[in-house]
């Protein structure tokens, strides 16, 4: 045992791949449709995640943050306001009387939030911690590394969205998937320039759990099956879904180029390089 954790330790790619691997096969192996099924399985690949980027990065990686909490807030809120913008047109309808509220929600709502706050946990140590430090470690010396780092991380965060043998079914399914890949991988841009300029998982975990929370909340306040984003949900190819993506896609746009002139620009990459 020994032996394998101190060669684990000692290449942090290798640990990497295996550790992406397995979270990945888990989400689609263990298919859970229920809000407390998606607690109980995100509570469990949080941890085991939390081994895997230990063992790429020590203790480092949970202790120094470059920035607070706040400063991910002030700037991870904005990556959100399409998906909260949907919600409050979610209460609206929700308040008027058109849709009825399940009953024993607020226990729903509790798990609903158990499971937004592992979920966002356990995909930002994944999709971010993990695919940035294992890549960085191993090609420290790379003058392109970030740009890799950056192109890997948020298209492995994309896909894993829409992995499914029924986003095949048509090219209309085919291409909604298409732009959830691109939607989500847009905001994972956001949340890696966020991590890179605070190195504060924290921060951004909740910012992802916020951003989940937005279509938890919906399940449990009607008690509808709960999805985790995949292309198979989305297979309508109509105006309003359509309208959908591409609104979050411009919004992503806009918001990668802000974030990265007031935030990119500012992130020392040299430093990161020898110190991170």
């Amino acid at each position: 045992m020994k032996k394998a954790i101190g060669f684990m330790k000692g290449h942090p790619l290798f640990t990497g791949i295996i550790g992406v691997t397995i979270g990945v096969a888990a989400t689609k192996i263990f298919v859970e449709n229920t809000i407390g099924r998606i607690a109980y399985m995100r509570i469990i690949l949080a941890l085991a995640m939390c081994t895997f980027v230990y063992l790429i990065s020590g203790e480092k990686s949970f202790e120094k943050c470059h920035k607070t909490t706040g400063y991910v807030f002030k700037w991870g809120l904005l990556t959100i306001i399409p998906e909260m913008l949907m919600l409050l047109g979610f209460l609206f309808i929700l308040v008027s009387g058109n849709t009825n509220v399940a009953a024993g929600w607020p226990l729903r709502v509790l798990l609903a939030v158990i499971a937004c706050v592992f979920v966002g946990l356990f995909e930002e140590l994944t999709f971010r911690v993990t695919i940035n430090d294992a890549l960085l470690y191993r090609f420290r010396n790379n003058k392109n590394i970030f740009v890799w780092i950056a192109i890997i991380s948020c298209l492995v965060f994309g896909a894993v969205h829409v992995i499914s043998g029924k986003i095949f079914g048509s090219p209309a399914t085919l291409g909604m998937a298409a732009l959830k890949i691109l939607s989500s991988a847009l905001c994972g841009l956001c949340w890696l320039i966020l991590y890179w300029k605070t190195r504060n998982v924290w921060g951004i975990a909740l910012i992802h759990a916020l951003c989940d929370f937005t279509t938890f909340l919906q399940s449990a306040l009607t008690e509808t099956q709960v999805s985790l984003g995949g292309a198979e949900n989305y297979t309508g190819a109509n105006a309003g879904g359509l309208g959908v993506y591409l609104f979050q896609i411009v919004f992503g746009l806009v918001f990668v180029i802000i974030l990265w002139k007031k935030v990119g620009k500012t992130i020392d990459f040299d430093e990161i390089r020898k110190t991170w």
